[in-house]
This record gives C-alpha cells, structure tokens and sequence, in this order.
C-alpha cells in the first residue's frame, strides 16, 4: 500500500521527517541549556503554534483556549523573571 501511493506516502513523510528533526533538536537544546530555560523555550512552542494556527490557518479559539494560553503565557514570564531574580542576586 505505502509503495502504491507514492504521494500519500510523501504526505506521512515531510511530517514524520520534521517531528524526527524536532525531537533530535530537542535533546540537543536539553543537553546545552539549564532546565529553566530549556523549559521556557519548550512551552513557548505552544503558544507559538496557536498563534500561527490563527494566523495562518483562520483557526478560531475558544475563550478558555485564549485563557489557558494567557496562563501559559504567564507562567513563563515568570519563571524567567524569577530566574533573572536569581542570577542578579548571585552577581
């Protein structure tokens, strides 16, 4: 079947082949940042992604999406502040 439908194939492939590049630039990222940071970065993926699905796609988001990602959002700032806080405080 796979061989049959070279187009349909290709269609599965461009998406595996990303996520296979993402998940190796993952552990790259893992293996060079401190986990804060390498946290704020993964999570601001998720908002990334929801944006430009609106944008791009016209996707509408329901209010608790919009709030869930305002959380998001917010969550992140202030770990990286609190993160900023610490390393002020150690110089």
């Amino acid at each position: 079947e796979v061989l049959n439908q070279p187009g349909e194939t290709l269609k599965c492939a461009v998406p595996a082949l990303a996520y296979t590049v993402q998940g190796n630039l993952l552990f790259a990222a893992l293996s060079n940042l401190d986990p804060p940071t390498y946290q704020i970065t993964y999570q601001t993926k998720t908002l990334f992604t929801a944006v430009f699905s609106r944008m791009m796609l016209g996707r509408r988001l329901a209010h608790s999406q919009w709030l869930a990602l305002f959380l998001l959002f917010l969550g992140t700032v202030l770990v990286s502040d609190l993160k900023e806080a610490r390393h002020r405080a150690r110089a």
